[in-house]
């Protein structure tokens, strides 16, 4: 491909170099979301492609006869692209917008092109393809017939008059037919104002809608880093003491935190009473011994094993103690727990003594 084609203003481009230019450019964009991830960088990637991609628009509607105007359809679909690809964290998404640019891509490349087939060279036709390489510097013959004679390869342009091929300097052709000129620019640009006012205007539209975009995206991913500590952080392993009373039930500690455990039914697992809450079994509300004293569990909980347990407030754990050593028996969830010899248990316990 003729790499200084790319950025000339002068030229035409016929539907197959347009088509095959618009997919270079979402194959970089797709590369560079391979390479470099989901990133801002994508957005100025974009940005460095879209003068490529939109002289190649304005050569194609130029080839065939059609509005300027036109062209700035082929940036709706690469805007999405990248937008989809940086923010959008969908496949499918990403996906749908590039069967939209192929439509959009391929209305636009199959307009039907203008110029005769003689003038194209690899599917471009204009000054810059007389300079590629610093190659094929026109020079005209004459023949008995009076057509041009092809000389180093090209044919001349039929639209550029023979007299001034053969009266244009070297240098100044080199100038003009490059194509990047800074006259040529500022003249074309005087020219199409309302494209240029098109362009940035679309193009602050694009930076307008991806500030928006990362703000309420940006929202939704501080609320997962702020979740995910809770939901992945590690269990840290608890000292348990137990110890086991005459009637069937165990106390223990785990550090200043009691529980009380007791085999229960075959249930399933799951909070049976909630102190938080206050919803559950109103039996489990209270823990009340034969005279009269009341104790309220925070939690009372099936576990797994068919076990229940009771926990308890820290700052219930000495009184509880020391009720469950000195009185006569205990209620909680409907059991009917004697404490006769629970002193004696606990004295032998090294944890449960300081509560004495």
């Amino acid at each position: 491909m003729q790499y200084r084609s790319l950025f000339c203003v002068r030229g035409r481009d016929n539907g197959p170099r347009f088509a095959l230019i618009s997919a270079l450019a979402y194959l970089i964009l797709l590369l560079g979301f391979i390479f470099i991830g989901a990133s801002s960088a994508l957005i100025i990637l974009t940005l460095l492609l879209m003068p490529v991609l939109g002289l190649s628009g304005l050569r194609r509607m130029r080839d065939a006869a059609r509005p300027s105007w036109l062209l700035g359809l082929s940036f709706i679909p690469l805007l999405l692209f990248v937008l989809s690809l940086v923010y959008g964290d969908s496949l499918s998404l990403s996906a749908s917008v590039v069967v939209f640019a192929t439509l959009i891509t391929g209305f636009l490349a199959m307009q039907r092109s203008t110029g005769k087939n003689g003038q194209y060279h690899q599917g471009y036709s204009g000054p810059a393809a007389m300079t590629a390489g610093g190659k094929g510097r026109m020079r005209v013959e004459p023949t008995l017939d009076g057509s041009p004679e092809p000389v180093g390869g090209y044919i001349a342009d039929a639209d550029m008059p023979q007299q001034a091929v053969e009266s244009v300097p070297y240098g100044e052709a080199d100038r003009g037919f490059d194509g990047v000129s800074l006259d040529q620019w500022i003249s074309w640009a005087k020219q199409n104002r309302r494209l240029l006012q098109a362009f940035v205007g679309g193009l602050s539209c694009m930076i307008l809608i991806a500030g928006f975009w990362s703000l309420f995206s940006g929202t939704t991913d501080d609320e997962y880093v702020e979740q995910e500590p809770e939901v992945s952080a590690p269990q840290i392993a608890v000292q348990r003491d137990e110890v086991k009373l005459p009637d069937g039930f165990s106390l223990i500690l785990e550090q200043d935190l009691l529980v009380m455990r007791w085999l229960g039914e075959t249930e399933d697992p799951g909070v049976i009473w909630s102190l938080a809450t206050a919803q559950g079994d109103k039996t489990c509300a209270h823990l009340i011994f034969n005279n009269g004293t009341r104790y309220r569990p925070v939690a009372v909980e099936q576990m797994p094993d068919t076990g229940i347990e009771a926990r308890f407030s820290p700052l219930d754990t000495e009184s509880i103690i020391s009720d469950v050593a000195r009185r006569g028996s205990v209620k909680l969830c409907g059991y009917d727990f004697s404490l006769k010899g629970s002193q004696s248990a606990l004295a032998k316990s090294g944890s449960f003594i300081s509560y004495l």
